[in-house]
Parts: C-alpha cells; sequence; structure tokens
C-alpha cells in the first residue's frame, strides 16, 4: 500500500465504490449457498478477495485483519466474538466461493464513469477508455 494514501482513505473508497448490497446481490444471483454459519461468510470472503489486490504484499490473514478493523459493519458482517481463521479455512472459503461471484459482482459495477462533461474523457466525440487484459471465462 502507497504509504501516501491512509487506510481509511482507502476504506471509505471501497464502500463508495463498492455497495454492501452489490455484493449481497451477486452472491445470491449465483446462488452460492452457506449450508451453516461459518466464519468465513461469502460476503467476508468478497471483501477479502477486493482487499487481496491493496495490500498484495500482506498475509491472507493481515488483510482479514485491517478488513475487520476497517471497514464499517454494513460492508463486513462479522460478530462480536469473531477471531481470524487458519490459512486453511481461508483458503477453502475462497474455493467455496468460487470465480462466479467476483464476475457478477464486475459485470454489475463496471461501467464508464465519465459523461459528456468529464474533462478529458473524449477526444473528438469518442470516449476514452483503458483496457486492462480481464478476462471471463463466461465471455461476457
Amino acid at each position: 500500500m502507497s504509504p501516501k494514501i491512509r487506510s481509511t482513505e482507502i476504506f471509505k473508497a471501497i464502500e463508495t465504490a463498492i455497495p454492501a448490497t452489490s455484493i449481497e446481490q451477486a452472491i445470491a444471483k449465483i446462488k452460492v449457498k452457506e449450508e451453516r454459519t461459518r466464519s468465513l461468510p461469502a460476503q467476508l470472503v468478497v471483501c477479502l478477495i477486493i482487499a487481496m489486490s491493496l495490500w498484495s504484499r500482506d498475509s491472507m490473514r493481515d488483510v482479514l485483519k485491517n478488513l475487520i478493523d476497517g471497514l464499517s459493519e454494513a460492508w463486513v458482517k462479522v460478530g462480536k466474538y469473531w477471531r481470524i481463521p487458519c490459512k486453511s479455512a481461508i483458503t477453502q472459503a475462497r474455493q467455496r466461493l468460487g470465480a462466479g461471484v467476483m464476475t457478477q459482482l464486475f459485470h454489475q459495477l463496471v461501467r464508464p464513469m465519465a459523461n459528456s462533461a468529464t474533462i478529458g474523457a473524449f477526444i473528438n466525440g469518442l470516449r476514452i477508455v483503458v483496457i486492462d487484459g480481464s478476462w471471463s471465462e463466461y465471455g461476457h
């Protein structure tokens, strides 16, 4: 993480760009069902996957701790006595979630942010875009 950007600012940006309700909708649409109450519910795993890219040099357990300490209760729902799970539990939770929820969340949220009034967004009437090499197995 860049030392110039405080983590509180990053958390505010995440919560603004990715509403908790969008995560819940993506999980529901893909029909990820949890058979029992887990220490890593699907919504928290989605948050962890997003945060792993922001703190890529930290362990998954440290990223998870950052999430729990820094995000609002609306975004990360855990119980009062929640503890950070072991590495294998984190891996299993990611496997249970699969890629479909992240793909769905991507398609729900990603859209052009600039409009015709945004300075520098268009040249000669054409929108400037950036392609990052993301790929979806679903062809979307």
